[in-house]
């Protein structure tokens, strides 16, 4: 039952761990001691007694130290969103300023179709990067399924403008719409990555 207990993985709890590997280690050894086939031997239910004792104390100094952080709980959820918060502003206004930057090349006279095609494909890449970075921010963050979904479909929806930004034979009105398209999926964006403050 016991066999595959990761005891280093419950030692990284702390406190609360050690004291469930104390909890643990006296059931085992009452266990051991009932499956004897003499009589249980005095001096080891004594001593399993104190042991039980002593994890009883440890789970009751781990009880009072942990009280005090769960009432800390609530500022620390407020500091983590409002650095996470802070995060998304930093990569929204960053997507921000990408459409505008496409827009410019969008704009640019067609001398160098290659070096303008490059440039668009810097700009989707580093903004598929910062779809990620708020993806993975919002993971780590423990944010609901549906903000990291919509992140996910915003992403799709911005891979089919970019397709269009991409295509050599599209037209300059059509290329300027799929941008148009990409500033209000930012604006989307923006209202599904910022946590709203309570």
């Amino acid at each position: 039952m016991f066999e595959n207990l990761d005891v280093l993985k419950i030692l990284g709890y702390g406190m609360t761990g050690f004291s469930f590997l104390l909890v643990l280690l006296t059931f085992f050894l009452l266990r051991a001691e009932q499956k004897r086939e003499q009589e249980p031997r005095p001096l080891i239910i004594k001593m399993i007694w104190r042991f039980m004792l002593m994890t009883v104390f440890m789970v009751l100094v781990n009880g009072f130290i942990s009280f005090p952080l769960f009432n800390q709980n609530a500022k620390l959820h407020e500091s983590v969103t409002q650095l996470s918060n802070n995060n998304m502003e930093e990569f929204t206004k960053e997507i921000a300023q990408n459409a505008d930057e496409i827009e410019n090349l969008i704009s640019a006279p067609k001398t160098n179709e290659d070096s303008i095609q490059n440039a668009m494909q810097e700009i989707i890449d580093k903004q598929n990067q910062a779809l990620d970075s708020i993806k993975a921010t919002l993971t780590i963050a423990n944010s609901t399924e549906e903000r990291i979904t919509g992140i996910d479909n915003l992403k799709q929806e911005m891979a089919v403008n970019y397709k269009v930004l991409l295509n050599p034979n599209v037209d300059k009105n059509t290329k300027m719409e799929a941008n148009q398209n990409l500033k209000a999926l930012n604006t989307d964006l923006k209202r599904i990555a910022i946590a709203p403050s309570k």
